[in-house]
């Protein structure tokens, strides 16, 4: 197995405060940042800084443009109905799943004791994930069932309207009525 990368044997808040100095040098000064880290007690290369800033910006350009796709989506959908949302949800959390697969993919450099402890939380991310679909499944399937109510009763009141005009008595679509299911 490859060794793992220097960067990641930074202590977390250390590795947070490069990445968040990568992000505002837009991705540049790999000197000053390793000059930086060396400051800190750490001497880490340029070169694996610059590896560390390329995989980072590629993930945060990769979720951004996820992110970018989906927005695109909600603007050509102009007016989202309850129906075209639980799609989206569904596109969300799929995209999400996405994600935690590739830092599975990714824990291949990892040492072993970091892969046990990354693991839990994977999982338990995977299986908040799975809760939603879940619910966003059972959601979706409850407004089915009421949008087929409402088409129903819109067919038996369109059913009445026209039994009606045609001289149907009362009695008569109040069968109607139940012979369609929809009694009273």
């Amino acid at each position: 197995m490859a060794p793992r990368p220097a960067v990641d044997k930074l202590p977390e808040p250390i590795r947070i405060e490069l990445d968040e100095k990568l992000v505002r040098n837009g991705f540049g000064d790999y000197l000053g940042l390793s000059a930086w880290l060396a400051e800190q007690g750490y001497q880490i290369g340029p070169k694996a800084v610059w590896n560390h800033g390329h995989k980072l910006k590629a993930s945060i350009e990769k979720s951004v443009n996820r992110a970018r796709a989906r927005l695109e989506g909600f603007r050509a959908l102009g007016g989202v109905s309850d129906e075209e949302k639980a799609m989206l949800m569904e596109a969300n959390e799929i995209v999400a799943m996405d994600q935690i697969l590739d830092l599975f993919e990714e824990m291949d450099g990892m040492e072993v004791a970091d892969r046990i402890a990354a693991i839990p939380k994977l999982v338990r991310a995977s299986t908040d994930l799975n809760r939603g679909a879940i619910g966003s499944a059972k959601w979706k399937k409850e407004f089915e069932a009421e949008a087929r109510r409402q088409a129903r009763e819109e067919a038996v009141q369109a059913a009445a309207s026209a039994a009606k005009a045609e001289g149907v008595s009362e009695q008569g679509i109040a069968r109607i009525r139940e012979a369609l299911g929809m009694v009273g």
